[in-house]
C-alpha cells in the first residue's frame, strides 16, 4: 500500500486549523431597547450577548450604560472591550440626531475594528408608523423612515469606508405588509395585528417576523423555534415577506 506523500501530511497539518476555525460558533453582539429584545436575541445561534435598555435612544444607552432594564445584559463597555464580536447589531431609536447616532456607531465601530455592523431599524408605533415611513426628510428627531436610515448608513460608512454595514430594514417588512392589508393580500386585517401595545410587536406573529430579520441579516438560517403555536398560512405569508430581504451581503 502506498504511503501518503509529505505534501499530503503538510496539507492536513496546515487544513485542520482552518477545519476547527470554520466549525466554531460565531460570535454576536447586540445593542439596543425593547425593539431590539423583540427580535428574540436569545434564540439566536452561537456565542451571543447584548445590552438592552428599554425606551432609550442610542445615545442615551452610550452615556447612560450601568443598568439596562434587562438584567440579564452584558453592558457594552465590558463587552465590546472584552471580546472581538464577528457582528454586531445596534439600533436607533427616537430622541436622537443623525449627527447623534453616527457618532455612536462609530464608536462602536472603533471598539470593533473586525465586526460587521448590523443597523437594526426597530419600527414606529403603530399609529405613527405609516407617516413617519413616509417622511422624506432625515433632519430633526429620530423617525422610522428609511430616509433617516439611509443618512445614518451613509454618513457612517462615508466615516468607515472599509467596513461592511448591514441593515435588518424591520420598518420596510411591517411597510410590505401594510401594503399587503391594504390590497387584501395579507392574512392581518391591520397592521396593528402584529402589535402587542402601542409599539411592541405580538410575542408569536411580530416576533417571529422580526427574530427572523435579525438571523438574516446576522447570516444564520430561518428559524420556527420557540414560535411552534404560529399559524401555517400566516407563517407562509411572513416567509415570503421575509424572502423580500435578498442576500444580506449585497444588502446597501
Amino acid at each position: 500500500m502506498k504511503q501518503p506523500s509529505p505534501v499530503f501530511w503538510i496539507c492536513l497539518l496546515v487544513g485542520l486549523p482552518l477545519l476547527a476555525r470554520a466549525g466554531e460558533p460565531r460570535s454576536f453582539y447586540l445593542i439596543g431597547n425593547s425593539l431590539t429584545q423583540d427580535t428574540v436575541p436569545s434564540g439566536l445561534d452561537g456565542d451571543v450577548q447584548w445590552h438592552v435598555d428599554c425606551g432609550k435612544s442610542l445615545p442615551f444607552i452610550y452615556e447612560n450604560p450601568q443598568k439596562p432594564c434587562v438584567k440579564n445584559s452584558t453592558i457594552w463597555p465590558e463587552a465590546l472591550k472584552a471580546k472581538s464580536y464577528d457582528l454586531v447589531s445596534v439600533q436607533v431609536h427616537y430622541g436622537s440626531t443623525v449627527e447623534e447616532d453616527v457618532a455612536v456607531l462609530s464608536e462602536f465601530v472603533r471598539m470593533q475594528p473586525k465586526a460587521v455592523f448590523v443597523i437594526h431599524s426597530g419600527w414606529a408605533r403603530s399609529k405613527t408608523r405609516a407617516e413617519e415611513y413616509a417622511a422624506k426628510s432625515p433632519g430633526g428627531k429620530m423617525q422610522h423612515s428609511p430616509a433617516y436610515l439611509d443618512a445614518v448608513i451613509a454618513k457612517v460608512r462615508e466615516l468607515h469606508p472599509d467596513r461592511v454595514f448591514r441593515q435588518t430594514r424591520a420598518q420596510d417588512l411591517l411597510a410590505r405588509i401594510a401594503a399587503d392589508i391594504g390590497s387584501k393580500k395579507a392574512p392581518f386585517s391591520q397592521i396593528e395585528d402584529l402589535y402587542r401595545d402601542d409599539i411592541h410587536l405580538n410575542v408569536v406573529t411580530g416576533r417571529y417576523l422580526m427574530h427572523n430579520a435579525m438571523r438574516h441579516a446576522f447570516g444564520q438560517p430561518r428559524s420556527v423555534d420557540g414560535f411552534e403555536g404560529i399559524p401555517s398560512p400566516v407563517k407562509t405569508y411572513l416567509d415570503g415577506i421575509l424572502d423580500t430581504l435578498g442576500d444580506p451581503e449585497l444588502a446597501p
